[in-house]
């Protein structure tokens, strides 16, 4: 049985049984019965789902990810999507960031990365996905979920090589990652950040044409932020 097939027989059983109990509180040191399946099974770190527990109580699944949706009257069904060694769950849209910012420094030295899965911008108040993956490697988290700007061309492989580039002059953190979108922290300033985000407007012309509007916008809020955000509509 190939891994992607066992991920999602082990996500199907669990998300099942999960959605089927109460939920423990925030604060508790206390894995559920599925809580501890998923962590033995996918050799996740139990402290990894305690430390999530100090700012979130919602149901903690087996990572899975689909950028493609299939709406029905009875929810939303992910199409074709990919199981990987890790953890999902929802936050509100206005506390992601703050515990993501919370734990990621925590995780990385457990060996784990922690970033914006999907961000739903509070339209309808639907809760955003947060991930955990057991990798510290940014680069794998983009290879592994599949992020690519193909609309324009640029493919896993390309976007991987276009950040590794500017990684190496300005020390980039992924703070989210997508199908279609990642998002990094900023930790070495452009000399001037006016040609830097014209380098970025080559690689991805959405964030300004739908998005910022002027080049020298994205500039000044790429400045004021120290965030360096790629979408692919």
């Amino acid at each position: 049985m190939t891994s992607k097939i066992f991920y999602f027989f082990l996500a199907t059983i669990l998300i099942f049984n999960i959605g089927c109990k109460s939920q423990p509180v925030a604060k508790s040191s206390l894995l559920t019965r599925d809580e501890k399946i998923i962590c033995d099974t996918l050799q996740i770190d139990t402290s990894i789902i305690k430390d999530i527990r100090q700012f979130n109580s919602n149901k903690i699944e087996p990572f899975h990810y689909s950028l493609g949706k299939i709406i029905t009257m009875d929810g939303e069904t992910e199409s074709d999507p990919i199981f990987l060694k890790g953890l999902v769950f929802t936050e509100a849209n206005s506390k992601s960031y703050d515990l993501i910012f919370s734990l990621k420094d925590k995780f990385k030295v457990q060996g784990y990365s922690i970033f914006l899965l999907e961000n739903n911008f509070n339209i309808n108040h639907k809760p955003d996905n947060i991930g955990v993956l057991k990798t510290t490697d940014k680069y794998q988290v983009l290879k592994q979920i599949g992020t690519n700007g193909i609309n324009w061309e640029i493919t896993n492989d390309s976007l991987i090589s276009i950040i590794m580039t500017l990684d190496k002059k300005y020390a980039l953190e992924l703070i989210g990652a997508s199908g279609d979108w990642c998002e990094f922290i900023i930790h070495n300033d452009p000399k001037n950040w006016a040609q830097f985000a014209k380098e970025v407007y080559k690689v991805c012309p959405d964030i300004v044409d739908q998005g910022s509007e002027t080049v020298e916008a994205l500039a000044d809020e790429m400045q004021k932020t120290k965030r360096l955000y790629f979408w692919w509509d």
